[in-house]
């Protein structure tokens, strides 16, 4: 039997100002318990209950309000590119946008109003789906939307987990055949073709564009080391040539329990240290980069200086 999956907004219990509550209170009620603190406001007349907000993560919370803003629009809405990915849990890089992207047709046109990014498209139907409650861009039509809009080195993280979540090359580019045109369907098609399953991370993914576009030859991702003690691991970045192994380092290492395993913090940073060690016993030079360094002129000064050299 299928579960029947509740909306967000009945799943949080979200109560809105001019529409009968389900708890009875009226609309005074309603603002003064937001006075009080009992309640936070998500969206225009729209409140939820201060604890139920406060124990959402970051990425629960903008679900909440893009569910607030869809129940107080005049028009049923379909959710796309940014606010389509937010919904489907599709990672970004770069800025995030707090506005909301939804579709329309060509004859109301592309345009910004009362904080909503309209895009204007032919097929504003194509690839819609339902998600707690919501339309939505399918997965597949939300990457190929931000393929053709988002900058290379931001797109190419929502275009590597789409193809290692298990969504073909192919339907990509067939989609983009459908929605694309002139230079986006250029800018897109180059996301896509450039897309690696193999990328472990956003941030490994936004690294390996820079890498491209500093003009440095392409690594190989995910090589696998060993030595007379067995696997050492698989590193992000390793280029033969030099040889040179390039790793990024998030500070989610240091506080997701699936990487922690078990360890404290501490622990992580000397197993890591270990490693490394192992790492450069087997010849290569070891370089790593963070968050601050994701950037053309940090990037290119760390793989530069570690004797990386762009391809003529």
């Amino acid at each position: 039997m299928l579960r029947r999956v509740q909306p967000i907004t009945a799943r949080h219990q979200l109560r809105f100002v001019g529409v009968r509550n389900h708890t009875g209170l009226d609309d005074r009620t309603l603002r003064k318990a937001a006075a009080r603190g009992e309640l936070t406001q998500v969206a225009r007349s729209a409140f939820v209950g201060s604890s139920v907000w406060t124990a959402l993560s970051i990425d629960e919370r903008r679900r909440l309000v893009l569910a607030a803003r869809a129940a107080r629009a005049k028009q049923p809405i379909v959710f796309s590119h940014r606010s389509a990915a937010d919904l489907h849990g599709v990672p970004m890089t770069g800025r995030r946008d707090t506005g909301v992207d939804v579709l329309t047709t060509l004859a109301n046109g592309s345009r910004r109003e009362h904080g909503f990014t309209k895009h204007a498209s032919a097929m504003p139907d194509l690839e819609v789906v339902d998600v707690e409650g919501l339309r939505v861009t399918s997965v597949a039509r939300t990457v190929v939307e931000l393929a053709m809009v988002l900058p290379f080195r931001d797109a190419v993280a929502s275009a590597d987990w789409a193809l290692r979540r298990g969504i073909p090359r192919q339907e990509l580019l067939a989609l983009l055949d459908l929605l694309g045109t002139g230079a986006a369907r250029k800018r897109g098609a180059r996301v896509i073709a450039f897309a690696d399953p193999r990328s472990g991370s956003p941030d490994e993914s936004k690294s390996r564009a820079l890498i491209d576009e500093l003009g440095f030859p392409p690594p190989d991702l995910q090589a696998r080391f060993e030595d007379e003690f067995g696997f050492i691991g698989d590193v992000d970045f390793f280029w033969s040539h030099v040889p040179l192994i390039g790793e990024f380092d998030g500070a989610i290492k240091l506080r997701d329990p699936a990487m922690l395993r078990g360890r404290t913090p501490a622990e992580v940073v000397r197993d890591e240290k270990r490693r490394e060690d192992r790492l450069r016993r087997q010849g290569p030079l070891v370089v790593r980069w963070g968050h601050e360094d994701l950037s053309m002129s940090r990037l290119g000064t760390i793989l530069f200086g570690a004797g990386l050299r762009p391809v003529v």
